[in-house]
Formats: structure tokens, C-alpha cells, sequence
């Protein structure tokens, strides 16, 4: 405001003063910011001199996202200059509690603060940015508000991520496209300096997981819906920037548009940056559900997770043999498993009985089945079959209506190729057709979750990683292994449940574990599937001392709550799952040395319990077992071989 200007005028006859007040025009506010419920994370949001919109994110003292860019561009508009402020919404707050059928809590709190601002660009157009903050980190999408059924496209998305260079990065490249993928199941990086380029210019997939300035980061997408394409980090850190970037045009066979399109208002999925001191607090968040939408409407009483026998892993023909399958239900039943999964080339059985014979004789013993299928389509070219119906509306719906007079539970369903915008709605229309048919879903050969176990809980898991079943053609793999799974528990397992297919004891001939028997067992703890597809060969199970078998027949697969009891990612993950009033504790050894600790469990009720603890014995084969006390506030002893692991059960 200009000051007060006082003008004394002589009349000639008396003097009048006159007083004006200039009023200037107010400066435009050009930042903003919003603070997380317990105020140690915050998000500024700037708008530029140029008009371009730019982020950065502080945790405590810390800068953990420096200055980074916002922004659109449609084909018939940019928005990513020349934009110009309209309003900001006053402050929001989000409060709310969901219930999860799956994952790694069943009760969550949805708690952060909500800023949204509105811009325009020099054509008048609007959108806005949206960011919350929450108190385990911060998140942001697009939308554009204007109401209009013509279609538009985005060709750019210019949202960018700072991460300071001084730190360590585990990344996973996304892969270029082949008959087989991509499909998220590549390796992580073990520790790798942050900024390095990806090896391709299909860039580096979500999540990507950092540590630097003293903070954990995780960055990840949610709320992913029919209206967009999934995304991941380009190829090349530019300037302290890694950028977001769309499909390559190749993938699916180069069906299907590389860059979205909607009518309008038209909302973006969310960029979820998770944000710790410690490597628990990225490992027991569930951010990734927090931003996806909730449930739809509908009874999902009957969706029921559980434990899958797999007869695929040790016998890729078996599910042509009705004698082979028949030894799988039966050891279901054994084990007091729920299902047992028939997979690939099914509806070609003609050795000892036909599918309709199995159908009937495992609904005798009271076990489900899970059938698998092929996506395809015109987006992949894999022959294994059933095919050609899941990507055709009509043929899916029949499919799932004779699934379910069949009383068959669950699908498996494979090769989708691509995270293009068709694809994406393949993947829902899918969920949305088997919950009409009470069938649950398993998506394989694709896309890493991104919140649909909340908005759909049908999905009760997804592959998009490099499981077990790399060992029957990689060597490279029980090589790896270890120190890959335990990148697995802070990275890929964090942001959805993973249908890794654990606890394989035999190995194959030209591809010997390197892992001992109790860092196999320890692995259906360590990792989070509504379905657990345990997937070594049936006699390599029967085998097993009693003991271990009482184990492997309790392991749940859905929990009331998820710790970190200790670990670093590619050195070691100890986990503890509570479910009801027992404790399973699962650890692993990524490291080629002994590890001797005592494990404190210091978040279990005060009290007397019984623990029965299965470790590595004399040799890494040789699983040890032990019954003993536990009394709450004190600890145990573990001792683990390299590149071994234990369990705990802890009950009263």
C-alpha cells in the first residue's frame, strides 16, 4: 500500500486539506504450502515470475525433495507455463478410517491435510494441483475441473522429483518390451549411487526407493483409474531431476495409445512420496492405499485369501495331468491350504482324467480351485492357453459365470504387456466382471499395485516381481537371491500385496538355492500375498519334519497389523505379523556372513508366551527347531548362515 499523500490548497479564502489514499494494486501470492497433521513433513508449492509451477518437500529440517516442476501439457493446451493464479482452497482435512481385506494392516487411519490450487494458462484454461500432506509423507495429482464430454489428451507430464545426489538409491529397471514382458521382474539395484542413468529408455520403474539427507524415501503412483496410463521415472537424472515419463510406444505389440485421454473434469492418478528416518517407516506405511479409492460398492464378504498349493514351479506340464493335479489338492488338504492353483495349458488335460474330473474330485476334499489364463489378445502373442478370452468382454463374463457353477474361487491371470491406458482398463474391467461372478483375481505379467486391493478387494494379489519361479531358468538367480528379497520387503512389497510364489526347498539342476531352507521358510512372513501360492513340489513339502509342517499349516495370509523389527534394504529384513493373538516373526540374511543378534519384540502385550523358533542348523539345508518361553520386554537369541534366515511363532 502506498502512503497517505496530504496536498494543502490555498482558495483564497481558507485553506482545504485534502487527503488521498493511493491504493496499489496487492502483490499476487505466488507460494503456498501445507503442513501434515503432526507438522514434520511439509509441501511448498511456487509459482514462478515465467508462470511454471515448481514443488519442494521438507521433513523436519530436512529438504528431502528439492525445487521441482509441475505441470500438463495437452495437445490443445499447455499447462506447464505462462499460468497465472486463481484461487486456493482453504486448507482440508482428511479423516478417515478403511478396513482392508488384504495387506499388511486390516485397520487404517487416512489422516493428512489438504491443499488444492486453482491456475489458469493464457487461454483461460484451468487446472489444479492438489497436494496432501501426510505424516508419512506427501502426495499430489492433477485434475482439470472444467466440465466438457469432448476428449482430450495429455502428451507430457512434467513432473519431476529432486533428490539430492549425496545418497543411495534402489532402483528397478522397467525393461524393454519383449514376447514375455515387460513385467516390473528385473532386479533392484544393490545400493546404488543416486542419479545414475537408467540402461534404457524405458526408464526406471515405481516404486524406486532412496536414502539421503538422513531421510527414507519411497516414491510410488496411486488412485491409477481408466483415465490414464501408468507411469514411471525416465531414463536420465537431469539436473538433479528424475522425471516422470509414459509408456513406450512399443509395449503390448504397439497396441493401444501411448498418452491418455478423458473427457473432462479429468483427475490424474497421485504421486505418492513416502518419507522416514528409519527403514520401518517405509516398510509398514500404507500410503500407497491411503490415496486409492475407496472400496466399491458391493458384499466382498466372500472374498476368502489364503494358502495356494502350485504344481507349476517343479512340473511345468502337470496341469495337463489330472493324476499330477490330484497329488497337489491332496496335499491342500494335508497342509490345511484353502486352494490349489491349476495353471497354464489346463484346458489341454487329457492325461488320466479331464479338468471337469478335477473340478469334481477337489471339490470333494473341500479345496477351491484357482484356474490360470492367458490376457491375451491382440496385446500379447504367448500361445500358453486358455487365451483369447479375458480380453474379450463377452467370452470373460460367460468364462466367470461357468468359473462360479463350477465353484472355482480365483483366477490367475497373465502376459498384459503394458501399462498403456487400454491396458489399464483391461486390468479393471477384469476386477469389475469377476466380483459380479463372486471370483477372485490374481494378476501375473503385470503392472506393480497401485491402490486397487482397497478400491477393488477381489485383487488379492499381483506378481510384478522377479519371484521363485526365476529359478527354473536363471542361475544368475539362486545367486541373487537373497540379497534381492530382502530389497523385496522395502521396495515392491510395500506398496501391494506380492505374489512372489515363496518357500521352495528342492532346487533345479542347472539353478542350485543359494538360500538355506529356513530363509525359505521365513519368506511367506517376510512377504504379504492374500493368496500365498506356496510353490515347491509336493513331495519336497512331505518330506519336511512335523514340525515345520505344523508351521507352514499355520502361516495366515492376511494380518492385523505389520512391524519392522530390523533390517536394511539388501543386508537383512526381520519382520513380525500379528494376527489375532499370535505373532509370526520372519528374518532373512541378504549377506554372504553369519548374523548373531537378539531379536526384542517390544510392541507385544505384557505377558507369558510360548515361541516355537525354526533357525539354520548344522548346514544350510537343515532346519532347527525349538520350543521355549518368551517373555515380553525381553529377547531371543537368533543365529543365521549366510544368506540364511529363522521364523517365530509366538502364541499363548
Amino acid at each position: 500500500m502506498k502512503p497517505f499523500i496530504t496536498l494543502i490548497k490555498y482558495t483564497g479564502i481558507a485553506f482545504v486539506l485534502i487527503t488521498l489514499n493511493f491504493c496499489g494494486k496487492k502483490p499476487e501470492q505466488t507460494q503456498w504450502s501445507v503442513i501434515s497433521p503432526d507438522s514434520s513433513n511439509k509441501a511448498i508449492v511456487e509459482l514462478t515470475q515465467e508462470g511454471t509451477l515448481n514443488y519442494k518437500i521438507l521433513s523436519g529440517n530436512d529438504t528431502v525433495i528439492g525445487a521441482s516442476p509441475l505441470g500438463l501439457v495437452r495437445i490443445d493446451q499447455s499447462f506447464d507455463d505462462s499460468l497465472s493464479f486463481v484461487e486456493a482452497s482453504p486448507i482440508a482435512s482428511i479423516d478417515e478410517k478403511y478396513t482392508l481385506l488384504t495387506g499388511k494392516r486390516k485397520d487404517n487411519i487416512n489422516k493428512a491435510n489438504e491443499l488444492t490450487l486453482t491456475l489458469k494458462n493464457s487461454k483461460g484454461g484451468k487446472i489444479q494441483v492438489i497436494f496432501r500432506a501426510y505424516n508419512e509423507g506427501v502426495a499430489f495429482r492433477y485434475k482439470f475441473p472444467e466440465t466438457d464430454t469432448s476428449i482430450y489428451t495429455i502428451s507430457k507430464e512434467n513432473t519431476g522429483f529432486g533428490i539430492d545426489k549425496a545418497g543411495k538409491a534402489w532402483l528397478q529397471t522397467f525393461g524393454v518390451p519383449t514376447e514375455w514382458g515387460p513385467a516390473y521382474e528385473d532386479f533392484y539395484s544393490p545400493a546404488s549411487e543416486i542419479g545414475t542413468n537408467a540402461p534404457d529408455s524405458s526408464g526406471w520403474s515405481f516404486p524406486a526407493l532412496f536414502q539421503s539427507k538422513n531421510k527414507w524415501i519411497l516414491l510410488a503412483e496411486s488412485g491409477l483409474e481408466g483415465n490414464y496410463a501408468g507411469t514411471r521415472l525416465a531414463q536420465n537424472y537431469e539436473n538433479g531431476i528424475y522425471k516422470v515419463r509414459f509408456p513406450l510406444v512399443d509395449e503390448g505389440l504397439s497396441t493401444g495409445a501411448v498418452f491418455p485421454s478423458s473427457s473432462l473434469p479429468w483427475a490424474t492418478p497421485w504421486k505418492v512420496i513416502a518419507i522416514s528416518s528409519t527403514s520401518a517407516g517405509i516398510f509398514e506405511t500404507n500410503l500407497v492405499n491411503h490415496l486409492a479409492l475407496p472400496q466399491i460398492a458391493g458384499d466382498f464378504s466372500w472374498v476368502k485369501p489364503g494358502r495356494a498349493s502350485w504344481s507349476w514351479w517343479g512340473e511345468h506340464d502337470s496341469p495337463k495331468d489330472f493324476k499330477r493335479l490330484k497329488e497337489y489338492v491332496d496335499l491342500a488338504k494335508e497342509m490345511n491350504w484353502e486352494y490349489s492353483l491349476i495353471d497354464a495349458n489346463w484346458d489341454l488335460m487329457t492325461k488320466g482324467g479331464t479338468i471337469e474330473d478335477l473340478v469334481k474330485y477337489a471339490n470333494s476334499k473341500n479345496i477351491a480351485l484357482l484356474f490360470w489364463y492367458n490376457s491375451g489378445g491382440v496385446h500379447n502373442t504367448v500361445t500358453e492357453r486358455p487365451r483369447d478370452i479375458m480380453s474379450d468382454p463377452i467370452k470373460r463374463k460367460e468364462e466367470f459365470k461357468k468359473l462360479r457353477a463350477w465353484g472355482v474361487k480365483g483366477v490367475k491371470i497373465d502376459f498384459f504387456q503394458s501399462d498403456k491406458q487400454n491396458i489399464i482398463n483391461l486390468y479393471l474391467d477384469i476386477l469389475k466382471d469377476a466380483a459380479a461372478e463372486q471370483i477372485m483375481v490374481v494378476f501375473h505379467g503385470c503392472t506393480v499395485p497401485r491402490g486397487w486391493s482397497r478400491t477393488y478387494p477381489n485383487l488379492v494379489s499381483l506378481e510384478a516381481v522377479r519371484g521363485a519361479e526365476q529359478y527354473g531358468g536363471s542361475p544368475e538367480y539362486a545367486i541373487k537371491a537373497a540379497r534381492h528379497n530382502t530389497i523385496l520387503a522395502f521396495t515392491r512389497n510395500v506398496v501391494g500385496p506380492m505374489d512372489y510364489t515363496p518357500a521352495t526347498f528342492s532346487d533345479y539342476k542347472n539353478s542350485e538355492h543359494q538360500t538355506s531352507n529356513a530363509h525359505e521358510l521365513a519368506l511367506p512372513i517376510v512377504f504379504e500375498s492374500g493368496i500365498m501360492h506356496w510353490a515347491d513340489r509336493e513331495y519336497s513339502y512331505r518330506k519336511q519334519d512335523e514340525k515345520v509342517k505344523e508351521l507352514m499349516k499355520s502361516i495366515p495370509t492376511t494380518w492385523d497389523d505389520s512391524k519392522l523389527v530390523a533390517g536394511e534394504p539388501g543386508s537383512l529384513a526381520i519382520v513380525a505379523r500379528l494376527k489375532g493373538e499370535q505373532w509370526f516373526v520372519g528374518g532373512i540374511n541378504g549377506d554372504s556372513a553369519i548374523k548373531e543378534m537378539d531379536i526384542a519384540l517390544p510392541f507385544i502385550n505384557s505377558g507369558t508366551y510360548k515361541i516355537s523358533i525354526y533357525s539354520d542348523g548344522k548346514n544350510s539345508r537343515e532346519i532347527a527347531v525349538r520350543d521355549t518361553i518368551f517373555e515380553s520386554g525381553t529377547a531371543f537369541p537368533i543365529k543365521m548362515l549366510p544368506k540364511g534366515g529363522f521364523s517365530a511363532w509366538i502364541r499363548k
